[in-house]
């Protein structure tokens, strides 16, 4: 499966929310690919802080060609792909391999304006890929805001869905990409880790059919350099 994240305008988290998505699905033990299509490469930039090996991130300036995408649909269970903050063919080619497309948005009217130019780019690729579903992420959501409250019901007026999860603005998620892990490394017990879990229930739940209770390699890994991790104190983080 390919989940991509896309959204016209920069600073919507995407980056840190395909991060986290990854690493609670590479605790499900399922294989994992984060393709970093982003031009600023902060998801390659990430996964070089602490060499993190949790999961692989490809840095993949071009185009994925069709091959690419069977190649990375065969190696690995999900393929999550940060898009390019910006409407151009690599947004394109994107959007007509994707399975899911999940826009990132955050309670501001800037945020709202470019959604209309997003989902407009998707209904022209949809012809192309009428497979495609398409998802509404709150995002950076501040707790116990007006505009928090009200953003769900802005959003509703494009008729496209929304995912029930939320994600809220909390230091965990800035934290964690400081020091180059996830939030469900850096801060398991969080509020943060939660709405992580969260989204990756909702997203997956359909396919999601791997046993916990047996580690493969990969999650064996991943819990070896959480155990390692200095900084678990900081579970308190919300």
């Amino acid at each position: 499966m390919i989940i991509s994240f896309v959204n016209q305008k920069g600073g919507v988290g995407k980056t840190t929310t395909a991060i986290n998505l990854a690493a609670s699905l590479t605790r499900r033990n399922y294989r994992i690919v984060l393709v970093d299509l982003d031009p600023q490469g902060s998801a390659t930039k990430w996964h070089g802080v602490e060499g993190n090996q949790a999961f692989e991130v490809l840095p993949q300036p071009a185009v994925l060609t069709p091959l690419d995408v069977d190649t990375l649909s065969n190696a690995y269970d999900y393929v999550i792909i940060d898009a390019p903050p910006s409407i151009c063919e690599i947004t394109r080619a994107v959007l007509a391999i994707s399975d899911i497309a999940v826009i990132p948005v955050s309670p501001s009217s800037l945020d709202l304006w470019a959604c209309t130019d997003t989902l407009n780019m998707i209904e022209a690729i949809q012809s192309e890929n009428p497979g495609l579903e398409v998802k509404f992420l709150i995002n950076r959501k501040i707790p116990g805001t007006r505009t928090g409250r009200e953003i769900r019901d802005a959003l509703s007026g494009f008729e496209t869905n929304i995912i029930e999860t939320e994600l809220c603005q909390r230091v965990a998620y800035v934290e964690s990409m400081k020091y180059g892990v996830s939030v469900v490394q850096f801060a398991p017990a969080s509020k943060a880790a939660e709405e992580i879990e969260r989204l990756s229930n909702e997203l997956v739940k359909e396919h999601d059919q791997a046993d916990e209770t047996e580690m493969d390699p990969i999650a064996a890994l991943y819990q070896d350099e959480t155990d390692n991790i200095l900084f678990r104190s900081f579970q308190s983080f919300n």
